[in-house]
Order: C-alpha cells, then structure tokens, then sequence
C-alpha cells in the first residue's frame, strides 16, 4: 500500500506540486485564523464556590455559613480536595473535580448541597454562587489618569469601554476602581428621637423614595402610553424637600437627615506613575487574535484620547507581546535551524539532499498548522513550546529518508527508482521510530493538577507535528527528492564520497577491534556509564522550574488591619515617590502602577482589604544580549518588533535596587516598637503553579497550639542563609466586641433582636432603594451620621422597648471582646495556619531548606500537629512520581511498537537499554550548562526515551542476520552516516535553545539541554554499544 501511495506521488508530479501549493495557502490561512494567547484555553477542573454576609466575623461565618457547606461537600462522590479562605463578611470555597468526572454534573450537585444548605441561613443572606473555574484570556490593561478629580476619570473609563465594546472578540471589559453613582442620606438618628419616629418605620418609608419599575401602558384616541414615575428626583434639593409619611405624622426627609448626590466609596484605589488613575482589564475570547486584536486596540485608543486631553491614556500590560515573543522564539529557532541544517548536509553530503531535506520541515509545519486549526488547538505559549520540542525531531524521518534514496541513487538507480524503494525500504523503521517517540511524550497525559490541565497540549502539538512529519516524508519527500536529483548528471556506484568513506573506514576499524573483545568492552562500557550516572544524580540538584527574565517586578505590602482605605493609600503613597524618584532616569521601568485594597501573591493568587497594597514595576522589554538576539533574531522572526527593547539589567538586578528603595521603609517605626508595615516583599513573578519556594502548613485540635508550632518553624526558618520573604496567614483581625443581655436587660424586655434593631441606627450603611438619573441607575444609600465617630460605647444611652425610660448600654449588657482572626485557611473542613518563604536559589535551594528542617517538622509531629508540606517541595514529589510513572508507560508503550517491527523479544530488549544509559549525556549536559535539573529538564529526559531508540532501531534493522564480524561492521558502517546525520541535525535544531536562550526562553532552556546532550551521547551509544550487544546476545562469531 505504501508503494502505491509513494508511486502515486511520483507518477503524478503536476499535480502533487500543485497539492504542495494548497498546502502552503491553507498554512497561510490557517496561521491568520488560529487564536494567538499566552496559554491554551482550558477548565482548570475546580469548582467555585463564593458567598458572604455584610458585618459578620471570620469565626461567625464559618459557623453558620461555611461549616455546613463543607460538610455536605464532603458527600459528593466526584470532589476531591476542598480549600476554604473566609474573612469578615465574605468567603471563597474552591473543590477539586475528580479526574474524568462530568464537570456539570458535578456542578448540579455542588448548587443542589447549596439549596440545601439554604434554609438555615440568615433569610436576607444572598444565595452562595458555585461555578466551574475557567482558564480567563488576559489582553491589555489600560491605565486612564491625569489631574482631575475620580468622576472625570470614571466618565472617560466607561466611554471608553463603550468604545471598545464594539469589539466581539473581547468577552469582558472591567473597570478597577469603578464606582456606582448614588444618593447618601445621611441620618441624624438624634433628630428622628426628637420627632418620636421608630428607626423601623423611617427605613419603611425611604424606601418608596423612587421606583424604577413601569406601571403599566394604557392607549387613548390611538395613542399608546408607557406609564412610570420619574424615578426618584435628580438634585438634592427636591430629594430633600421630599415630604415622607411615617405611621401618622410627615416629615421633611431633610429634617432628618442629609441628601448628598456623588460616588460610591470604591473597593480599590489605582495609581499611576503616582498619579489618581482608573484602569480598564480587557479579556478575549477563546478565538481572539491577540497580536492582531492588540494592534487595532491600541490604533483605536490613539484616536479616542483625542476626546479627553486632559486625560493621559496608556497601556502598560500587553500580553500579545508575551506571545510575540514566543512566535519569533519558534519561528527564528526554526529558520536557523533550517539554515544550520542545510549547511551540514551541504558540506557532508552535497546540495540536492541538503535542499530535500531542508524543504520537508516547513512542510511539515504548514500541515502541522493546518491540522491544530482544524482541531481547534490555538497559537499558545505551550503549543510554542511543544513545536521547539519537536524541530529537531522532525529532521530525523526527513535525513533518513533521504540519505536512503541517496544510497539508492549512489547503486546507480534512476531518480524515480530511487525515490521509490528508498522510501519504501525504510517506512517500517521510520513508522516505528515516529511511533516510539509519540509514545515517549503522550505519558505526559497523565499529569494531574493544574500543570497537567495547562502540560496536556504539549504532547498533542508533539504527536500532530510528528505524524505531519511522517506524512511529508513518505508523500512529498520522495517527489522532491526525484526531481532535485533529476538536475545534473546521475550518480552512479562508482562515484566515491571521500569524506563518508574515510569516516566509515575509520569507524569500521574501531568496531572491529571492539569487537574482537566484545564482552570485556562491552562490560566496561557498561559499568563506566552507570558509575558515571550515579555520580552525577548524587551531585545534581532540583527545583520545579529554573528562574528566568520577566517583564514586571511585584511589591506587596501590608500595614495595620485597622488602616482605612485612604490611610492604607497614603502610607503607600510615601513608597511610590520613593520608586518614581529612584527609578526616574532609568531606561529599565516603563511605569509604576499601584492598587489599594488588594495584593497579588508569588503564585498568582490574591487577597483583598483595606490595609493592603500592591505595586507594579513594569518593565521594558530587554535589549538583545547575544549574538543571536542581536543579528539573526531580527531578521528570521515572523512577529519582530524592538520598539520596547529599551531595557539593559535584568529584572532580579532592578529587584536589587528597588529592595534598597524599600530597605529604609521597613524600620518605620508607629511609636517606638510598632512597625508601620507589617509586610513588606519585593519579588520577581516567575514561571508555574508555585507560588512560594517553602510552603508549610500546620493544623492542631486548638488553633493556638498550631500557631505557637508556626513560629517555632518560622524561627527555625529565619535562622538558615538564603532563605528570605519568611510570612504566614495566622494574622490577628479587628477587635470583635459581642453583647450579651444581661439580667437587669432582660427585665427592662431587651433581647438581642431589639438590641440589634436599637443599635443598626448608628452604626448602619445599608442600601435602601435604586433610582435613575440621566447617566444611568443610582443607588439610595442610607447612613447613620457619625458612624465611626469616637465615642464611650459603654455610655451609649438607648431607650427600653416599652419607650418609657432610657438606660446605658453598659447597664443592660455584658461586654464580650474578642480578637479573632482575620482571615481562616481551612483544607477540608481542617483549619490550617500555613508559614511561606522564598529562597535565594544561587545560595541554597528549596529541596536543601526543606532537608535543613526535617528534624523540626519531625518534632512537630511527635507534639501532635499535623504537618501538610505544600510548594515547591510537594510539586516536586508529585512530578517526580508522575514522571515516573510516565517514564515507565512510554517504555512499555515503546516496546511495543518496537516487537510490532521486530517480531521478536530480545532485539526490543537491546533497543529498550540504550534509554538508560543516554541519560548520562543529558545529566552531563546539565552540569557543563551551570543548570540544576528542572521539571522541563525531566521532560526532555523523558521525550530523550523515544528519540535515541530511533537511531538504535535503525542499527538494528541492518546489521540484524549478520554472521560474522565482517558482515557486521560492513552493515554497521552503512548506518553511519544516516545516525550521524540526523544526531547533528537534531543538536544543530536546538543549538540555539540551548546556547543561546535569554527571556522567557530559558524556561525551556533545561528541556533543549538535556534532548542535545543526550542525542549527542545516544549517538556514540548506537553506533558502538547496539552493535557489541548485539554480537554478544547473538554470539557473532569472528
């Protein structure tokens, strides 16, 4: 059948190289078509589950909220693990889905525990809201600033993204810092005494204020009318005059209180470059464009700040440029390799195969492109990566290939006839060998967690190259081949290759002598590699993923938990001068954005509040630092764009200076012994799930014993040399001060109902009633006037039920104070008190900190705290065991394939070996590299498995039957040049990956290393070990 399908291809060249055209413009269409994003679009198999009650403490809401959730969650067959974060007045519940699980069915149950749990909250709580978490597409942030006041900024804010919502590529549009227009009544709750009103019955009668419901349509002599109120007055004034009927008696609304129109209090503050701003966070949808879509929002914003001069208007988080990047990483990576590859089989081999061989890894990509299109799959940083992975391979199936048809052509065969029986001669090794390298990476399926949600793509976008690969070199391969090889004369058999034979003498000689002596060199060889193994595993390191350059620098910062919003903003205020001013003249920072009311952890996460802060240092992007960067980069990417390349340090240089900012600010003193921030962190954002290098959670019967073990661990912590950023979430909240109605209360008729009721006048916000004005809805908000004034609580004087006496707070009630905390951790249903810590991975690694406390943690649990290790440490153990796991199935799974070519048990066995013993070539490569081994680096090792067999597949396959040395080394010696060939090709596609890296690109950098290295070695392990265990396990005689 192959035959056929080959002849086919060269019978019929016209319209094959037409077919060959298709395919280009459809690759063309299809690169215009495929959605470009940071990371693949995926359900990252958690549900969510968020809900809250205004004025309630963490510990209450757990009791009466979270508690029973938790409880009945545990019930569904399909969760796993559930996390709880709960703070004052609010709380977010996230639960694992089970693999393979039905995320809507699971999601009917989790809403079903929900209605059940319903009826025993408090009736004026908001239902908890439970959905399935969604992979967002993040695209621009715009920043709007200038010297105006906050309504000005929020005109221009939703302008603009009335503007932009035009575009149908753009799923959301949120406004950070937006504010709601409203109307403030402001109550004088000593007035509404004055005049004998029930505070219940004044809240009855504001709200019928306004309406903003329709009263219905009446037609009259052909007419039609839409009937409503005016809804609610539009100045003050007339909202004032407003006359309210409360039981028997009318009121002026302004007798009693304060009418005053404006905005919200906004949940956050934004600064930019220290200036008010409001920023705008546009999200795309799953198909948008990102790059394309950037460019026209950015030409829009141009034109509509035209309408606003006073206003500056500016982009400072792009991440099509992310992306961009990434496409001129692949798309340089892969002409250069083209350029280097074609250079060596130039000069190896001569310029006709060179230009065959070159021409298929294109191809190979156009029809790659085609097919992750049409399946959906989208330009991602992932796939990116999963297509850098496989260039090199994708020159293997071409060399073989067309070194085979050259061999053919050299026996003095027609172009056509060569074409034809050299590709039919080696499509059973090289189907084997395509299939043994998919099955190397689709074990990768297997991760679990948030990694595996994001890594799955990567051997999807290995296997549709490979098999495009496949499909080129068996289709339009051998037609390129015959017509390239048609120009010129032909070659015949007694043309000779001096250079090829004088290797293949040399070579032969070699095997020869080795294998007079076959099992002493065997066993030496052996051993050697196995000793050198264990040596290097001994003196080799871990860490999940290995540091690289960013684009932004994270300042977070905490101050007193009793700070207000304007408090928390102008204390940060005093740090963001501190940066303008030292990073004024700097050519490295681009902007400095800041929010008030939230911070950004290392893993991603945030936590919101009022005494929070975070700051952005957005940085340039970086100037070339190599030789590469600088003058081939540039002219092989298909995206370039240096207008940004201002930068000259690295991110973890700039993070030097900026802790030196922040150096003074961290011994501000409020007295004499309390800091003015209790948290203060620089840190440059880095690559993974993990947030935080040591993670360590501690969980007790009593929440006080495991929080007196957090400190002992956080000493122990502090007291090692490298370790740095040491914090933990077991922070004290606000005080609580809960009433209990005393005797003499009870008597007078008080009960915590009435007392509530008595107190919510003075210290109530509360919304009320909605209106319109000409802008939109406008929210009635009512308050009690001095709300947060100081005053004696305990003085507090409040009328009896039975309004006949009135009597002080102190006298009818018990004060009750508690601290409790601010926030409560909980992991299924336990509550956790966790201590973090990054490290300084050039002094002392995370895997070396977590050795350094074991005898502590041991201790810990010898007291009965229980000890969860989270971070890095635990994603280690999971890779670690994962990949194994997947080590052992890609082996399995290559077996196979390799008995489906060999019908036979043992040549597999002697194929299979060569795995091991080529990971010292990548363990090797690691070390001369200066890198510790990463999670990518195992990855390569991993893929490594199914690329080294090809060529030992390939040895076997001739020099199987071999009866005596003679023959061996003869047969042995034709496979030469292909195994080098295709050895050099593949190191040669990586050389750039492996010497060259900078950026983003030194994430894969560990992967390129340990795939070049260990081909490199697998090169002298298939041309000398294959053939001596071979001559030992068949007993090749002399």
């Amino acid at each position: 059948m192959i035959r056929r399908l080959i002849a086919f291809a060269l019978d019929r060249p016209v319209l094959n190289h037409i077919l060959f055209l298709l395919v280009m413009v459809l690759a063309l269409f299809a690169y215009q078509k495929i959605p470009k994003e940071i990371f693949p679009p995926a359900d990252l198999e958690k549900i969510s589950i968020r809900g809250g009650y205004p004025g309630t403490s963490a510990d209450l809401l757990d009791k009466m909220a979270v508690q029973p959730i938790e409880d009945d969650l545990k019930s569904v067959e399909n969760l796993g693990d559930i996390d709880t974060v709960i703070q004052n007045g609010t709380f977010s519940i996230t639960a694992d889905i089970k693999p393979g699980a039905d995320k809507q069915l699971v999601l009917g149950d989790v809403k079903d525990v929900i209605t059940t749990v319903k009826r025993d909250l408090p009736p004026d709580m908001d239902e908890p809201i439970a959905h399935v978490v969604i992979h967002r597409f993040p695209l621009l942030l715009i920043a709007i600033s200038g010297d105006t006041d906050q309504a000005r900024l929020l005109e221009a804010a939703k302008a603009l993204k009335s503007y932009l919502s035009r575009y149908k590529a753009l799923n959301n549009i949120d406004i950070r810092g937006d504010a709601d227009h409203e109307v403030k009544i402001i109550l004088d709750e000593k007035r509404l005494e004055v005049y004998g009103i029930p505070k219940s019955l004044f809240y009855q009668a504001i709200q019928g204020l306004a309406s903003i419901y329709p009263a219905g349509t009446f037609k009259r002599r052909g007419n039609e009318f839409y009937l409503s109120t005016i809804n609610g007055e539009k100045e003050a004034k007339k909202l004032a005059d407003t006359i309210l009927g409360v039981g028997e008696k009318r009121i002026r609304l302004g007798d009693v209180a304060r009418v005053r129109f404006g905005l919200s209090t906004p949940g956050e503050i934004s600064h930019f470059n220290g200036k008010a701003n409001i920023s705008l966070n546009l999200t795309k949808t799953k198909e948008g464009n990102a790059i394309a879509l950037s460019r026209q929002i950015r030409k829009d914003l141009r034109t509509f700040a035209k309408r606003y001069p006073d206003l500056i208007f500016q982009v400072y988080t792009d991440t099509s440029i992310w992306i961009k990047n990434r496409i001129n990483l692949v798309s340089s990576n892969i002409f250069f390799g083209l350029i280097l590859v074609f250079l060596a089989l130039f000069l190896s081999v001569n310029w006709k195969i060179a230009a065959v061989v070159a021409l298929g890894i294109p191809t190979s990509f156009f029809i790659a492109l085609i097919g992750a299109e049409m399946l959906g799959y989208s330009m991602n940083m992932l796939t990116m990566l999963g297509a850098l992975i496989a260039l090199g391979m994708l020159v293997d199936e071409a060399i073989v290939v067309a070194e085979n048809i050259y061999r053919h052509l050299e026996m003095g065969k027609t172009p056509k006839q060569a074409a034809l029986d050299g590709a039919v001669e080696m499509f059973p090794a090289v189907v084997t060998a395509t299939m043994t390298t998919v099955f190397a990476f689709l074990p990768l399926l297997i991760m679990s967690g948030q990694l595996g949600v994001f890594m799955k793509v990567l051997p999807v976008m290995i296997t549709i190259l490979l098999l495009s690969s496949l499909f080129e070199a068996f289709y339009f391969l051998p037609l390129h081949a015959k017509e390239l090889f048609s120009f010129g004369h032909r070659i015949d058999h007694h043309e000779p290759s001096p250079f090829w034979d004088r290797a293949a003498l040399l070579y032969r000689r070699l095997l020869l002598r080795l294998l007079r002596h076959k099992k002493l060199s065997l066993l030496v060889m052996v051993s050697a590699i196995l000793l050198g193994t264990w040596g290097m595993l001994r003196i080799s390191k871990f860490q999940l993923f290995p540091a690289f350059d960013a684009s932004q620098i994270y300042i977070s910062g905490k101050v007193d938990v009793n700070s207000k919003l304007e408090e928390t903003e102008k204390t940060m205020g005093r740090i963001e001068k501190a940066l303008l001013k030292a990073f004024k003249e700097s050519g490295d920072v681009s902007s400095i954005t800041s929010i008030v009311g939230i911070r950004f952890n290392p893993d991603q996460s945030f936590e919101s509040g009022e005494n929070l802060f975070h700051i952005f240092l957005n940085l340039h992007e970086r100037k070339p630092q190599n030789f590469f960067d600088k003058y081939i980069n540039p002219w092989l990417s298909l995206e370039y764009d240096d207008s940004d390349m201002k930068r000259t340090h690295s991110a973890q240089e700039i993070l030097k200076k900026a802790q030196q900012v922040l150096k003074p600010f961290k011994n501000l003193k409020v007295g004499s012994t309390t800091p003015v921030f209790e948290e203060l962190t620089a840190f440059v954002p880095q690559a993974g799930i993990v947030g935080h290098d040591i993670e360590i959670g501690l969980s007790a019967d009593k929440d006080k014993k495991a929080i007196a073990a957090l400190r002992k661990l956080e000493k122990k912590l502090a007291s090692i040399p490298g370790v740095l950023d040491i914090a933990d979430n077991a922070k004290e909240g606000p005080q609580e001060l809960k009433l209990r109605v005393n005797d003499y209360g009870q008597k007078l008729g008080f009960n915590e109902g009435n007392l509530v009721e008595a107190l919510r006048g003075l210290f109530l916000e509360a919304e009320m009633d909605k209106m319109f004005d000409k802008k939109g809805l406008v929210r009635i908000r009512l308050e009690a006037k001095g709300k947060d004034r100081n005053f004696d609580i305990a003085h507090l004087r409040l009328n009896t039920p039975d309004g006949q006496h009135s009597v002080l707070l102190k006298e009818i009630t018990d004060f009750v104070y508690k601290r409790s905390m601010l926030k409560i951790y909980k992991e299924n249903g336990e509550r956790v008190w966790t201590v973090t810590a990054l490290t300084d991975k050039k002094r002392i690694l995370p895997s070396e900190v977590m050795e350094r406390i074991t005898p502590i943690l041991q201790k810990l649990r010898k007291e009965g705290i229980k000890v969860i290790v989270k971070g890095e440490e635990k994603e280690n153990r999971q890779v670690k065991r994962e990949m194994g796991e997947a080590a052992i199935i890609a082996i399995f799974l290559i077996f196979i394939a390799l008995v489906w070519m060999f019908n036979s048990l043992v040549l597999p066995l002697i194929t299979i070996s060569v795995i091991p013993l080529s990971i010292l070539g990548a363990l090797i490569g690691s070390w001369l590299m200066g890198i510790n081994l990463t999670m990518p680096g195992v990855m390569g090792m991993v893929g490594l498995a199914g690329v080294v067999v090809n060529d030992a597949l390939i040895m076997l396959d001739f020099i199987r039957g071999s009866r005596d040395y003679d023959e061996m080394v003869v047969k042995a010696g034709m496979r030469l040049r292909p195994i080098f060939l295709t050895s050099l090709t593949t190191v040669l596609g990586l050389i750039t990956l492996i010497f060259f890296a900078s950026g983003q690109a030194l994430i894969i950098q560990p992967m390129a290393v340990s795939l070049g290295y260990g081909i490199a070695w697998a090169t002298v392990l298939n041309l000398i070990y294959v053939p001596l265990m071979y001559a030992v396990v068949y007993r090749v005689k002399e």
